[in-house]
């Protein structure tokens, strides 16, 4: 009888486990900032009546992750974790994990292993199921207060710009004639009616957009990959920074997104929202794999705008090549500015309109 009883449970359970049993992993954010906490929800649900007096959840995320409970947990090139779960029937359970992403990134959590045994503890039944859910880690924001001089010199030349580079064919409105108006804005049909002169007024040709062109070029080997993160994190910084003061920012860059094979690229805009998509296209920056140079990164941008902009050049190759582009940019009535990075002790005295941060 003994043998019966263990045999037809063995075989009803191997049966009828997995019935009813639905298993569910999701990261309770779509991006978060590397370094803020997110949560990892796991959800069990057996909607049948026979209980699962044990049910193991094993899964595998980024070794990069950080998390509160590490009690069930290995770390190797991943970190591997299981969870252990008494699931009675008709029941289900929620059970958060706190975690830390250490580094920027896409992560995803694909897939998962469950385990369960039977009610004698002498059966082991496992099933790997599909899962969907994944997580933008965005770069560190740093303090950026050092460039506020650079962002005066940068607005200020915006402005100026505005006032000369007007379009002739975009009329905005008129006024009346000061001493320093050009006669040639004279509105004479509109001086006759009116009985005084007014000068016309047009929209100004060059736009307001600050263009942060991103170049993850670095010849130091030995520190190639904290220079890169280095500029990826001043990149969202710079950008961060600009947009809280309403300045519209774009990005273009030399590094591809690990989904698409595309230039990293963002276009312009001043939203509150448009930071999370500039952090998203750095969040999938490849730093290994690498297209052109800053002058094939500003040729592309021409391809994106019509009008002239102001940009600002992240980059941690100083080199003879750089200051001929910044004065053929230059030349060509371009605003160019730019941020340098380079190893503690190293910075030299800057060209105009450059600054260095030290790694």
């Amino acid at each position: 009888m003994a043998v019966l009883v263990l045999y037809g449970e063995k075989r009803y359970f191997r049966e009828h486990w997995n019935k009813g049993l639905s298993v569910s992993l999701r990261f309770c954010r779509r991006g978060v900032n590397a370094g803020e906490r997110c949560l990892l929800e796991e959800t069990i649900c057996n909607e049948k009546r026979m209980p699962l007096p044990s049910l193991q959840v094993k899964f595998k995320t980024s070794a990069s992750f950080m998390f509160e409970q590490d009690g069930n947990a290995s770390v190797t090139d991943y970190y591997y974790r299981t969870d252990l779960f008494a699931a009675g029937g008709r029941r289900r359970i929620t059970r958060t994990l706190e975690f830390i992403p250490s580094s920027r990134g896409f992560y995803e959590l694909d897939s998962f292993d469950i385990l369960a045994r039977d009610f004698l503890y002498t059966t082991t039944c496992s099933e790997r199921r599909d899962n969907n859910t994944c997580l933008y880690v965005y770069p560190y924001k740093r303090d950026v207060s050092r460039f506020d001089i650079l962002y005066r010199r940068m607005q200020g030349e915006q402005l100026a710009r505005r006032t000369l580079e007007e379009d002739p064919f975009a009329f905005r409105s008129m006024r009346e004639y000061r001493p320093t108006d050009s006669m040639r804005r004279i509105n004479w049909k509109s001086t006759a009616k009116s009985g005084k002169l007014l000068v016309n007024m047009y929209e100004s040709s060059y736009d307001q957009e600050i263009c942060i062109l991103l170049d993850g070029s670095c010849r130091n080997e030995g520190h190639k990959r904290e220079m890169q993160e280095m500029a990826i994190s001043l990149a969202s910084s710079v950008a961060a920074d600009l947009l809280q003061r309403g300045v519209p920012v774009s990005l273009h860059s030399n590094m591809t997104d690990i989904l698409t094979g595309e230039l990293v690229y963002c276009p312009a805009g001043n939203t509150g929202q448009h930071l999370n998509l500039v952090d998203r296209q750095l969040a999938l920056a490849d730093t290994e794999s690498l297209h052109g140079s800053v002058e094939a990164i500003w040729k592309e941008t021409k391809e994106h705008g019509k009008s002239r902009r102001c940009y600002l050049i992240i980059t941690s190759e100083e080199t003879e090549a750089l200051y001929r582009l910044v004065e053929e940019m230059r030349a060509e009535k371009e605003a160019v500015y730019g941020i340098i990075l380079c190893r503690e002790g190293e910075a030299g005295q800057p060209q105009d309109g450059f600054m260095y941060w030290e790694v």
